[in-house]
């Protein structure tokens, strides 16, 4: 575990991963397949074995932040950041419209594997990471971390898939405890 953890943890760590590559094209497909694998465990180069490739998506990756700091309506398990940010790196690879494809399909997927119990969390964190990979793509890997800081934080402005420009804020959902 990481010694910073929660939302401030990730965006850290977010910032010391972009600054460690050159802000080019190449510099940021680096900085995405990085990315990927520590936030999120998607290893690229175990695609060749879909089954192990699907296990280690669903598992934990190598960092895990919690869930301090980050908005509710957001967050369905103890890693909110595990599931943004795999939609970061789907969203920065795939056209947009194959993007929400394997989004929703991954959805629909965890809603049977999970006892048909749907999350509109991780269909809203998966939006999310599928808007900022989009950014990412065009503008290179140093306005992620503003990014998440804006869109994912508690009091962050927020991000709506409703607003093309992401201006209209998700809403914020409290847990009851």
């Amino acid at each position: 575990m990481p010694t910073s953890t929660g939302l401030d943890g990730f965006i850290r760590a977010t910032s010391a991963l972009a600054a460690q590559h050159p802000l080019t094209p190449n510099g940021t497909r680096r900085f995405i397949l990085a990315f990927g694998e520590q936030m999120a465990y998607i290893r690229v180069q175990d695609a060749r074995n879909p089954w192990r490739f699907l296990r280690q998506m669903e598992g934990n990756p190598p960092t895990r932040w919690g869930t301090e700091g980050f908005k509710w309506g957001l967050v369905d398990d103890g890693n909110p950041a595990r599931h943004y940010a795999a939609f970061v790196f789907v969203g920065f690879w795939l056209p947009g419209w194959m993007a929400l494809l394997v989004l929703w399909l991954w959805e629909f997927a965890g809603f049977v594997r999970y006892g048909l119990r749907w999350s509109q969390a991780d269909t809203r964190s998966g939006y999310v990471g599928l808007w900022h990979g989009r950014l990412v793509r065009r503008q290179g890997q140093t306005i992620l971390p503003s990014l998440i800081a804006r869109d994912l934080a508690e009091s962050g402005q927020g991000w709506s898939r409703l607003s093309q420009n992401g201006e209209k804020a998700v809403r914020n959902e409290k847990r009851e405890t």
